[in-house]
């Protein structure tokens, strides 16, 4: 039986559609903790429900709705099954 190959990388590279595991924030303590109040926490899927190629992204964290800057979802590090 084939295993799943795993992709480790950030919440901006995913496309509209795609899901994967919060692993870790990599910012500062301040911009750290605001994406964590926002339900941004390791272990916790996200999915993509809208993305542009340079604008923000809509992110389903849960049943939370969120829109991130690029830059800001960068910091995010997953887990993305193919």
């Amino acid at each position: 039986m084939k295993q799943p190959e795993i992709d480790l990388t950030d919440l901006s590279r995913l496309r509209t559609g795609q899901a994967a595991h919060i692993t870790g924030i990599h910012a500062p303590d301040d911009i750290r903790q605001r994406l964590q109040a926002m339900g941004l926490r390791t272990g916790r899927e996200a999915q993509v429900i809208r993305c542009t190629r340079l604008g923000p992204m809509q992110i389903r964290v849960g049943s939370v709705d969120l829109i991130m800057r690029r830059r800001d979802a960068a910091r995010v590090s997953i887990v993305a099954k193919k």
